[in-house]
């Protein structure tokens, strides 16, 4: 049997996610051209103060504001409990200012909350992780129109710009 001998390429993401960047802060700066007074809103939920949280809230905080983009994080106590997380999620659903949610995993509490409840609570609409079970099950399908997970949008974005066909290929995710 003969083996197929396969080359290694290493894809960064660093320039695409450069492009992606401007090419998102002109839609805001169009957008605005339109609707003077829209400012995209993002909400970002932390509970507890897990140094890596606040290390990639940090990160997403400066793309947001690079972008044009108003972002809130929203710190809660480590004592915070389900229903008050579940509550607090229920008025982003509802704030016409707040365009999207982040629930920042995991959850660093000193109380039980499901985190899979939590996901679920985010309105679809407004779920930028794509973790809720309606756009994790539009995905399983094959209808990325919604919401997709970050990182493996990520990867997939970065495949496609490569040029490499996605079928049947093996990748290795690092960093």
């Amino acid at each position: 049997m003969a083996t197929k001998e396969m080359q290694a390429q290493i894809l960064s993401g660093t320039e695409i996610a450069k492009e992606i960047r401007q090419q998102l802060t002109k839609n805001v700066t169009e957008m605005k051209k339109i609707l003077p007074e829209f400012r995209p809103g993002l909400a970002i939920v932390q509970v507890g103060d897990r140094e890596d949280s606040n290390v990639y809230i940090r990160m997403k905080m400066k793309a947001a504001l690079e972008i044009g983009i108003h972002a809130e994080h929203i710190r809660l106590p480590r004592s915070t409990t389900e229903a008050e997380l579940l509550l607090k999620l229920n008025k982003l659903n509802s704030d016409p200012s707040v365009h999207g949610i982040i629930v920042q995993m995991p959850l660093d509490t000193d109380t039980r909350i499901d985190s899979h409840l939590i996901t679920d609570s985010v309105s679809p609409d407004k779920d930028v992780d794509g973790l809720n079970t309606i756009n994790e099950g539009r995905v399983a399908i094959g209808d990325l129109s919604s919401f997709l997970p970050c990182t493996p949008n990520g990867c997939i974005e970065l495949i496609n710009r490569s040029g490499l066909k996605i079928d049947g290929t093996q990748a290795v995710v690092l960093g």
